[in-house]
Order: C-alpha cells, then sequence, then structure tokens
C-alpha cells in the first residue's frame, strides 16, 4: 500500500509539473484521447517563419533566409533560356536561325494577322510575348542535336473571364500506360508512339486576343523596319503557347477530331480512345499507338 501511495503521489506531482510547464510554454503541450498530457517532438514545433517570412526589412530577411532556409532552388537548365539569355550565348547565330524558322512555321500556317496597333478594339489587352530558348541534346553523347525556340503569350497577364474560362486539362494516367504497355508485352502488340508538332497552334483560339511582336520576329519575303515592330501587333487566329487554357484547348481540338474518325473514348480514363483493336493514348502532345496489327 505504501509503495501505491508512493506511486500516485508521485505521478500526481509530474501532472502538477506539466501543468505548470503548459501554463508556461503555452501550445507546448497537447492532451491526447486518453487524457494524457504530452509533447509533441521538437522537429513539429520549428518555427513556422521557416514557410512565411513576414518582415518587410529585405536585409534582415535575406539574413534569416541564409540562416534558416532548409532548401533552395536547383541551378536552371543551362540549355534552356529566354532571348535576352540566349543573344548573350556564343551560339546566339543558331538561335536566331531557330526563331526565323518559327516564325516561317507560324506564318505559313496562319496561326496570326499582322494587324495595326491603331486598329485595336476599343479596351483589347495587348499581351507580350515570350521566346522560349533551348538547346536539344542527344541522350547518348549529350551533343547539340537542335535548336529551338518557342513563341509564347505571357499568359502572367491573362484575366479570368476575359481572356479564357477554363483551364483544366487532363492527360493519362501512369497506371493506365504501365497497364497498356504491359499488356502490349504480353500479347505481343505493335506499339508506336507519335509527337505532334506545333500541337496547340493546330487548334482555333478560343477568343480574341493580341500579341506585342516578340523580339527578333521576322515574316518571311519582308523586312520590319523598327517602326514597324512598334505601330503592328499580332491578333491570334490560332491556340499559342503560354495561354493559360492552351492546353485544354489543344486536349478538346484533338478529342473532337478523333471521335470524328470514329475513335471512343474510354469511361475510365478520358485520355484513351479506342477504334476496334487500336488503342491511342494521349498525354498532351505525346501519344502511345497500340494494337495487334
Amino acid at each position: 500500500m505504501e509503495e501505491e501511495e508512493d506511486y500516485y503521489s508521485t505521478q500526481e506531482d509530474e501532472e502538477e509539473s506539466i501543468d505548470e510547464d503548459t501554463d508556461m510554454e503555452e501550445g507546448k503541450f497537447y492532451v491526447t484521447r486518453s487524457g494524457r498530457t504530452s509533447k509533441p517532438p521538437d522537429r513539429l514545433t520549428y518555427d513556422a517563419r521557416t514557410c512565411l517570412m513576414t518582415t518587410h526589412d529585405q536585409e534582415e530577411e535575406e539574413t534569416w533566409i541564409e540562416q534558416n532556409l532548409l532548401a533552395y532552388k536547383a541551378s536552371t537548365d543551362p540549355d534552356t533560356m529566354y532571348y535576352h539569355e540566349a543573344m548573350k550565348e556564343p551560339d546566339r547565330k543558331q538561335f536566331l536561325t531557330a526563331i526565323e524558322k518559327e516564325c516561317e512555321a507560324h506564318y505559313k500556317e496562319g496561326n496570326y494577322k499582322l494587324i495595326k496597333r491603331s486598329k485595336l478594339p476599343e479596351g483589347a489587352t495587348l499581351l507580350s510575348s515570350v521566346w522560349q530558348m533551348k538547346r536539344k541534346r542527344k541522350p547518348s553523347t549529350g551533343e547539340i542535336s537542335k535548336y529551338k525556340a518557342r513563341m509564347n503569350v505571357d499568359g502572367s497577364k491573362m484575366v479570368k473571364g476575359l481572356h479564357y474560362e477554363e483551364t483544366y486539362a487532363p492527360v493519362v494516367q501512369w497506371s493506365t500506360i504501365r497497364f497498356f504497355m504491359t499488356m502490349a508485352i504480353l500479347s505481343k502488340w505493335h506499339t508506336r508512339q507519335l509527337d505532334f508538332v506545333l500541337a496547340y497552334t493546330q487548334a482555333d483560339i478560343e477568343r480574341d486576343l493580341y500579341m506585342k511582336l516578340p523580339p527578333g520576329f521576322t515574316i518571311p519575303g519582308k523586312t520590319l523596319s523598327e517602326q514597324d515592330r512598334k505601330d503592328y501587333v499580332l491578333k491570334l487566329e490560332k491556340n499559342l503557347y503560354g495561354q493559360k487554357q492552351a492546353g485544354r484547348v489543344w486536349y478538346l481540338h484533338l478529342r473532337n477530331n478523333l471521335i470524328k474518325l470514329g475513335f471512343v473514348p474510354s469511361q475510365h480514363d478520358e485520355c484513351v480512345f479506342f477504334h476496334g483493336t487500336t488503342t491511342f493514348i494521349v498525354y498532351t502532345d505525346d501519344t502511345i499507338l497500340l494494337g495487334p496489327n
């Protein structure tokens, strides 16, 4: 009995001590469902400033980040850059050639119209343009195989309800890809990987959009003066990369045309289509075609 009394008296002393500590350091302890008071591990009570820095003092913020930040942004791909960065590279001429090819491809497909800035409809937003420049390399050797320039709309200035409505575009689930590729191997089906070139621009524009001429912009057979570059803008006729709804517009365009060709969408994955014994799998503009013949 004496041992039991000592036990309970000791337990009560500990609980009182915990209560006192709880009062002194509010929020450091919590009560479990069984009624036991417990303290979370230190790793779960780390200062919330690691997630959100609220100081407006730039010097103080930089000092705090340097001392406390747990993760830093990874270095960027040196082969992917903006226009102004590419123009500082020793192979800038190759990038300029890629720009000419991109402009020529858009021009031949009628993806835009050149109009006078003065002809812009009242209240129309003139969006900025952005070049995405990239060196493509052979995976096996790392040797440069191609220089690519992609003309983009600056989607950061687009306003929902004015320039777009919905942005969601589905892509095939990885479990679906693994399932069908496994089926193809076991059944000895034929497979083909297909990639759409300038995929987004194959779809018509969802609503009228206007864009500034990007730097280095050219028109086949015509020389643009500096004044022309100030006086003219582009009225987009086709879906363009960079738009917030570009992926969705492309998916709907592809889906509608596949259905016209006789493909039937899967009821379980909206990026899988069937046509007889043929299966067509879509991941944005990369696709897999597979079947027994």
